[in-house]
């Protein structure tokens, strides 16, 4: 098919090829970004958690009576918990898996350079505790750790776990263990020595664990003593998961209540339980942008496919002249549908231009994030097959046409 035929007639009619194309560009501009404001929403949530959820609870909500929290008293929380029945394992933790409530963020600069932002994780025992898989090095050892806020260990390298996808970040394919990571700007000092790698673990600021970033996480070898803060991650034992649960939310509020400020209440649940808490507001958003989505989808196919056919209506006498010169059934369709391709196709691109400047707009008033150019293709690629399903309907009626008919048609 001639592209100087095309061309020839659609400046021979070109309001409905317009109001076609005007349609394609915007339907396209606003599907590039659904998708990818969908993408943000979903990607945390398949991302692999490295933790082993099943047999694990979170405790938090522990607020201090007007005081930090004492070391006798977060080792005594600790040892009250070691003590219910059912439990396997107890670490005081800063900052755990779907705890929103504390998020401490640092960076490291590694040996070429590059910057890294992560959420840290500061606990006794915390790989064991989580479940965490060790892929590489070892974990901490018990002359490692240090009371938060003391001067142990002050002036040599301080031990730190990675995660897999950190250790590619910094190191690329080289073995990261052993390896120094250093504060941005902090020439001197002896840094950070990565003595593991985990294979997952997912951070507790959500917001941010998007474009594979959902595994920028470290451990560090900070015992809780006093704080402001404070959390429990308490693996059990499988087979008394709701006794263990019962017996840790008691043993919580034996030890913790009366010190707790009027209207406080600790909270103690399994993993999974608040998994699902945190994600609720994704699982919102994602059936608001499946809907804004279907709704684009559906106004275009519905617009191409009237538009279209009033078009192929307007043109029956041209069919059926081409009819009667011998152009097959399979002539006029294949026409139509390159026709209709050409058209689509100039609104897809004009479409991706305007994505991208809705996005640069939407960046300045909503503070999103840069649209990743892979959106663009993917958003264009669905509206061209869309055009393509939208025209076909009304091609195949046109093709039907009898010769007979449409040459009689005024």
């Amino acid at each position: 098919m001639s592209f100087r035929i095309l061309f020839s007639s659609l400046r021979r009619h070109s309001l409905m090829p317009l109001l076609v194309l005007l349609q394609v560009m915007l339907a396209c501009a606003i599907l590039c970004n659904v998708l990818f404001l969908t993408w943000q929403q979903l990607e945390p949530m398949l991302a692999p958690s490295g933790v082993d959820g099943d047999d694990l609870i979170l405790v938090d909500r522990l607020n201090p009576p007007e005081r930090a929290w004492t070391a006798a008293e977060v080792q005594a929380g600790t040892a009250a918990l070691q003590a219910v029945p059912g439990v396997r394992a107890v670490s005081a933790a800063l900052g755990l898996p779907m705890v929103a409530s504390y998020v401490n963020m640092r960076a490291y600069r590694g040996p070429t350079g590059a910057v890294v932002g992560v959420n840290d994780y500061e606990g006794y025992d915390l790989l064991d505790t989580l479940g965490l898989e060790l892929v590489g090095g070892r974990n901490f050892l018990p002359a490692e750790y240090r009371d938060m806020g003391s001067d142990q260990g002050k002036g040599v390298p301080e031990p730190v776990i990675i995660t897999q996808s950190l250790a590619r970040q910094w190191f690329g394919d080289a073995s990261p263990l052993g390896r120094t990571l250093r504060f941005p700007g902090v020439e001197k000092g002896p840094g950070s020595v990565v003595v593991g790698v985990v294979r997952h673990l997912l951070r507790n600021r959500m917001n941010v664990a998007t474009n594979g970033r959902a595994d920028n996480t470290v451990l560090l070898p900070e015992r809780v003593a006093k704080t402001w803060w404070l959390f429990y991650a308490v693996r059990v034992d499988p087979s008394m998961r709701m006794a263990a649960l019962r017996g840790v939310r008691k043993a919580i509020q034996r030890q913790f209540g009366a010190l707790l400020p009027a209207g406080s209440k600790p909270r103690a649940e399994f993993y999974a339980t608040r998994r699902a808490a945190v994600f609720k507001s994704q699982r919102a958003a994602l059936w608001l942008f499946a809907g804004v989505a279907l709704t684009v989808v559906v106004v275009t196919v519905i617009g191409i496919m009237g538009l279209t056919g009033f078009w192929v209506q307007k043109r029956t006498r041209q069919i059926g002249v081409r009819r009667a010169l011998g152009a097959r059934k399979a002539d006029i369709l294949r026409y139509f549908l390159a026709e209709n391709a050409l058209i689509v196709g100039i609104g897809v691109v004009l479409g991706m231009g305007l994505a991208y400047l809705g996005n640069a707009w939407l960046m300045h008033v909503y503070e999103l994030q840069r649209l990743p150019w892979r959106f663009l293709p993917c958003g264009a690629l669905l509206m061209l097959l869309l055009g393509q399903l939208a025209v076909l309907s009304p091609a195949l009626r046109a093709a039907r046409v009898p010769p007979v008919v449409a040459t009689r048609a005024a």
